[in-house]
């Protein structure tokens, strides 16, 4: 984003999310969901550590919410909670990336509570529209006024001018799905106790229906994932479909309308490799089953097996948590000894997702430590689920070596090299930030071997594309790819990635 605003393009240092959603509604105007939203945005936590907040409305009444920075436990405590009472809630877990480091008043934190004069409605949202610049444009034609530079705060006017001329929430959200370019998946209560959740046409963005159903009441839930569902207790139904609309009302239950029905779909593999919770099952397919896949696929493909001496000295170590289930399938399928050789300080947020690279390298130390009675003197094949920057992975290979007594590392990588950077809303801001990328732009063919010089281990091998859309069990037409191949399936997103790599060529 940066290198195109140095050449005077028309972007701006704009809030990106990958984010959880997490919604409930109850038919019991007697029962309050607010500590059901707490649970299920606790579990929900690995997609955002830098704020919380919820948005709650009691049947009839009016709508209240709260938002902080903060993890869940800090921001939702009990003496907050308890205040809060309502049988219809929203919530919002935040990762702010580029750009948006050092934003922390609560305007650019989620829910976002809208109201004038003509409508009111809370809105959760996880996601890039692409086409922001081009929508804020329409917008301030209109003679709306923002106080944010966030994609939220101009879908929520953009949903507000599109509610002037109908009351119907599903046909507002279709004449919105219809404008918008981008990667999202949304929740919008209504004022009227209304939960509306929406997915994309491509389906980028993983969003879950499920309920709970008693003699005393009926619960319905929408979540970023499955796991948010399982930890109030409620039952998955199933997730919502790309370019769906899921209606949750009291009087109506569930009820559906297919939006735009594309020709294929874009889900996000990193969702698979390495975002979502093992536990949860995203469109059909679990991740814990994915990864332990994954796994036994590098295992299949590694030539240092067929290496007497290594095979006799190895032990199989993941990078905690992410690369365990694919450890597993590995030490599973070469029959070698799984053994946890890095101790997790369980207290030290993910490193990914930590806005900063100098946070990210500070926290490697704190959060990660050899366990010098299992790695010393061994061949260590490590289990990563991905090269990103490159400086996480090169700081555990040195601690494996140095501080733990490794005889030889092996980084053993799930995911294929990322090389381009992703404008759906994951932390992949420019190619010459991805060292796979930068590395491809200067050394051309050989760049896998001259990332393995820069990270340090003494053998690297990576995931392949088709290996990696098998182990998930989607096609490529199913799932995006675009970080690993460059290839976009919006079109203005196309044609930002392909300025942006001109200028990055014309640097190096």
């Amino acid at each position: 984003m940066m290198l195109l605003k140095e050449k005077g393009q028309n972007m701006r240092e704009k809030l990106r999310e990958n984010c959880a959603i997490f919604g409930i509604t109850c038919n019991d105007v007697g029962y309050s969901v607010t500590n059901l939203l707490y649970r299920g945005l606790i579990a929900l936590q690995h997609r955002g550590q830098e704020s919380t907040g919820i948005s709650i409305l009691k049947t009839g009444g009016k709508i209240f919410t709260y938002k902080k920075d903060g993890l869940v436990s800090k921001v939702l405590e009990e003496k907050i909670i308890s205040q809060y009472w309502g049988n219809v809630g929203i919530g919002h877990n935040r990762y702010a990336t580029t750009g948006a480091v050092g934003f922390t008043s609560s305007l650019y934190m989620q829910p976002f509570h809208f109201k004038n004069n003509e409508i009111e409605f809370s809105m959760a949202f996880n996601g890039t529209i692409a086409n922001f610049d081009e929508i804020k444009k329409r917008m301030d034609e209109l003679g709306r006024i923002f106080i944010t530079d966030t994609d939220t705060e101009v879908l929520a006017h953009l949903i507000g001018s599109i509610a002037l001329g109908t009351e119907n929430w599903p046909e507002i959200l279709k004449l919105t799905s219809n404008l918008l370019d981008g990667s999202y998946s949304l929740i919008l209560m209504t004022s009227k106790g209304e939960i509306l959740a929406m997915r994309d046409p491509l389906g980028y963005k993983p969003l879950c229906i499920g309920e709970l159903k008693s003699e005393q009441r009926n619960l319905y839930f929408v979540a970023s994932e499955s796991c948010a569902i399982d930890a109030v207790g409620g039952h998955f139904l199933r997730d919502v479909k790309p370019g769906e609309i899921v209606h949750l009302s009291l009087q109506k239950d569930i009820h559906s309308e297919l939006l735009i029905k594309a020709n294929r779909t874009a889900i996000c593999q990193f969702e698979y490799v390495y975002f979502a919770r093992p536990d949860s099952i995203i469109d059909g397919v679990s991740v814990a089953e994915a990864r332990l896949r994954l796994g036994m696929s590098l295992a299949r493909n590694d030539p240092i097996l067929d290496n007497l001496e290594i095979r006799e000295n190895a032990i199989v170590v993941p990078v905690p948590d992410s690369g365990r289930s694919v450890a597993v399938g590995y030490a599973k399928e070469a029959k070698l000894p799984y053994l946890e050789g890095l101790m997790k300080n369980r207290y030290v947020h993910r490193t990914f997702i930590m806005p900063g690279d100098k946070k990210r390298k500070i926290a490697v130390k704190e959060k990660l430590n050899p366990i010098k009675s299992v790695v010393n003197g061994k061949d260590v094949i490590l289990l990563d689920d991905s090269i990103v920057r490159g400086t996480t992975t090169q700081q555990i290979v040195s601690l494996l070596r140095e501080k733990g007594g490794a005889k030889r590392v092996h980084l053993r990588v799930s995911c294929p090299p990322i090389i381009s950077p992703c404008y759906m809303g994951i932390d992949f801001p420019t190619k010459n930030e991805l060292i796979a990328g930068r590395f491809q732009n200067l050394f051309g063919e050989n760049y896998v071997e001259e990332i393995k010089k820069k990270i340090g281990p003494d053998t690297l091998l990576y995931q392949t594309i088709d290996d990696l859309t098998q182990a998930i069990g989607k096609s490529k037409y199913e799932l995006c790819l675009a970080c690993l191949t460059g290839e976009y399936q919006l079109k203005s997103v196309q044609k930002l990635a392909e300025l942006e790599q001109s200028i990055v060529k014309s640097r190096t």
